[in-house]
């Protein structure tokens, strides 16, 4: 227990040493800006949105980045080595994250409240965020997996962030007309928009539980079966 306590206070370090923190507060600073030169009608529709490209989008990109940080300065392979799992290793960089996500849906949270007193159910966002971090953290590691590079991992994630996008055009216009729209929740973005605008307005039981259930499973899945089995033999990559 006390090793994976000073993993993951290593991990939470890396996070300021790498300044992926910095970034990842700065883009919050922008979100809480938006809302603040919003009128509170235009607050409570961007909020949900905001929420959902912290912690799906942004997640990824800063996971992206601290894993070629670490592989350049050859910070994972001596975690390889260390008295440690590699079920401890990937637990401690999963919930470095969600701190981080955590923090940046509880500033967006505060600033909506802070403005225009908009007001949201703590727990709820917490546990959405932490749904939502898991998922799309497990989505970008097989990215980062499957790329040489950076620039590489960024091309690839482009192109799923566009395709993950696709259902939050398509549904407002209502062009994914009655059950349809559940095929739209195969995108972990949508699904996170789902919950996340249920705080906002009333949403079909079904609708909310499907969408947690599947981010949960999205990670649940992609971590011990994809996610385990390569990530040792990537790390120790020259």
């Amino acid at each position: 227990m006390n090793n994976f306590l000073r993993l993951l206070a290593g991990e939470l370090h890396r996070l300021v040493k790498y300044r992926i923190l910095f970034f990842g507060l700065l883009v919050s600073a922008i979100w809480v800006l938006i809302l603040g030169l919003s009128a509170p009608a235009e607050a409570e529709m961007l909020f949900p949105l905001l929420v959902v490209t912290d912690t799906g989008m942004m997640s990824i990109a800063l996971l992206g980045a601290s894993f070629f940080f670490e592989k350049q300065e050859s910070t994972l392979k001596t975690l390889l080595v260390s008295p440690v799992s590699l079920v401890e290793v990937l637990a401690a960089k999963v919930i470095a994250a969600i701190a981080s996500g955590i923090v940046s849906s509880i500033l967006i949270m505060l600033a909506a409240w802070i403005f225009h007193g908009i007001t949201v159910n703590v727990l709820a966002i917490v546990f959405y965020t932490v749904l939502a971090v898991f998922a799309h953290t497990a989505l970008g590691y097989v990215i980062a997996l499957a790329s040489r590079d950076f620039m590489s991992f960024l091309m690839k994630y482009m192109g799923m962030a566009v395709l993950f996008m696709v259902p939050l055009i398509l549904v407002p216009l209502e062009l994914l007309p009655g059950n349809w729209i559940y095929l739209g929740m195969l995108s972990p973005m949508y699904a996170t928009d789902v919950l996340i605008g249920s705080l906002f307005e009333a949403a079909e039981p079904l609708r909310v539980v499907i969408a947690a259930l599947w981010l949960f499973i999205i990670g649940g899945v992609i971590y011990p079966f994809v996610v385990y089995p390569r990530f040792r033999a990537k790390a120790i990559e020259g």
